[in-house]
């Protein structure tokens, strides 16, 4: 699932059947600009944090990766809106 691709994170098309049809995006305190987005997967409390969108290519979504501060921003996000959720990133 996850490969990088130069400084990027790579998502796999394929891999979005898996996740709810609508993103959720969430916004750091330091970069309340440029969104980030976090998919949910269907019927479950895990969330896959993918990053900034920077792009696709034919077969994958392309993300910028977070800094840890980010990280730890959207990880305490995250688990105020559900303690249980597991959450992982891309």
């Amino acid at each position: 699932m996850t490969q990088s691709l130069g400084d990027k994170r790579v998502l796999h098309k394929t891999e979005l059947p898996r996740y709810d049809y609508t993103p959720m995006y969430l916004y750091t305190e330091k970069d309340s600009l440029n969104r980030i987005t976090v998919l949910k997967e269907t019927g479950k409390e895990t969330y896959l944090v993918a990053g900034r969108y920077s792009g696709t290519t034919k077969e994958d979504r392309l993300y910028n990766p977070l800094t840890e501060d980010e990280r730890l921003e959207v990880q305490k996000l995250l688990k105020i809106k559900s303690r249980d959720s597991i959450i992982a990133f891309l």
